[in-house]
């Protein structure tokens, strides 16, 4: 595992992991998509809740190419995966600029976006970090994926800034562009498997601690888990990507309510670092009880009709527990189910993840135009989460523990 020169020290893994989630499929996917409900429905006549629909295209695409990715991953390394991924996700972000007014170019559209964006989801970046650390993990997790959290804080100001001069589709342009920067370059410099697991060019995880996929599929653990994150994030971004047009419906200013969704993602950032801090030393359903706790109580806010200060605090409350989630979800999955076939384990988590991801802004906006209210699906989603949160506390002890000295 020995390295010299600017590769000796695993924490560049870290920072490019950082920088490449800035411009994530999370943050240009989803959480930017705030930005762009209300122009992208007005000028091509679309209702939100048909808009919001193609989300869900873009999360079942999304979750099959994670599949294939979890396999590429432990097979070809995360180098050479990702490299080849942002390239395509790049030209895929692009493509949004040429949406016309036809739902099914729309749908096709979000489905590349989805499909080529699983490199630029956590799953490639978690398993790089879960490789090199060990008793510091949650803490080189939080802090990777924190760029998740600062990508939803920044990515939304950047598109609504290039929309004021380009419009929309100069925005997603500029998108696509910010994906090479961010991504690609960080990447080629300093994200690489241990040296250790590459055979023959090949990354080989045989000799690691772990269970096989099959192990895994027959642990009622990996079942618990896969159903829990999708559930959980299948409420959380529901209500997280209907937030600007939540607020603008009750006489919020556009830049006001894109307030909220920066203060969800400075809230992200916070249960990154938090989460990935107190995981190193406390047992994970605590710490996820924590956050989704928060969550809940963030949707009860927003359910109130609150506007102003307190929907800042609503959306920030929510944001907390999504921020966490992805920590806590790939920490709990190498504590558990060990790295030996880490990256197909947790492709699979992660598709049905992504399936949570597309599928709860589409809900979120059906039943906003059947109640024209949020109010119930945010109702629903509280119920959710509080089951979500009983059901991690049948997980038991750590398979998979610590080394007792710093790796």
């Amino acid at each position: 595992m020995t390295e010299t020169g600017i590769f000796a020290n695993r924490w560049w893994i870290v920072a490019a992991s950082f920088s490449a989630l800035l411009v994530g499929a999370g943050a240009i996917n989803i959480f930017a998509f705030n930005v762009f409900v209300l122009p992208v429905t007005q000028e091509l006549g679309l209702s939100r809740g048909d808009f919001s629909g193609s989300l869900a295209w873009g999360g079942v695409f999304n979750a099959l190419s994670v599949l294939f990715m979890g396999w590429a991953l432990d097979r070809f390394g995360v180098r050479r995966t990702q490299l080849v991924g942002i390239l395509f996700y790049a030209a895929a972000v692009f493509m949004y600029s040429r949406m016309t007014a036809s739902l099914p170019v729309i749908f096709a559209t979000f489905a590349a976006a989805g499909f080529f964006g699983a490199p630029q989801t956590p799953v490639g970046y978690s398993t790089a970090v879960n490789q090199w650390f060990d008793r510091e993990r949650g803490l080189a997790l939080g802090v990777a994926t924190a760029g998740v959290g600062f990508g939803v804080v920044v990515v939304p100001w950047l598109a609504s800034t290039l929309m004021q001069t380009w419009g929309w589709r100069g925005a997603y342009v500029g998108l696509s562009i910010a994906v090479l920067v961010l991504a690609f370059i960080p990447n080629f410099l300093f994200v690489r498997d241990r040296p250790d697991l590459v055979q023959n060019g090949r990354v080989d995880t045989s000799h690691l601690p772990g269970q096989t996929l099959a192990e895994a599929l027959a642990n009622y653990r990996f079942w618990v888990l896969l159903l829990s994150f999708t559930v959980a994030v299948l409420a959380i971004n529901g209500t997280i990507t209907h937030v600007v047009p939540m607020l603008i419906d009750r006489g919020t200013p556009p830049p006001q309510a894109i307030q909220a969704i920066q203060a969800a993602g400075l809230a992200i950032i916070g249960g990154r670092m938090l989460s990935g801090y107190f995981l190193d030393r406390v047992w994970g359903p605590w710490v996820a009880l924590a956050f989704f706790g928060s969550s809940i109580a963030g949707m009860g806010i927003l359910a109130t009709g609150a506007t102003g200060g307190l929907a800042l605090l609503g959306a920030m409350m929510c944001g907390a527990g999504i921020g966490a989630e992805i920590d806590i979800m790939g920490f709990l999955l190498s504590r558990y189910f060990g790295m030996r076939n880490f990256g197909k384990i947790y492709g699979l988590v992660f598709a049905a993840f992504n399936l949570g991801t597309g599928f709860g802004p589409a809900i979120s906006g059906k039943m906003f135009d059947a109640y024209k209210s949020y109010a119930p699906i945010l109702s629903i989603y509280m119920v959710a989460l509080a089951l979500v949160c009983a059901s991690l506390f049948t997980l038991g002890e750590y398979a998979y523990k610590p080394a007792k000295e710093p790796a």
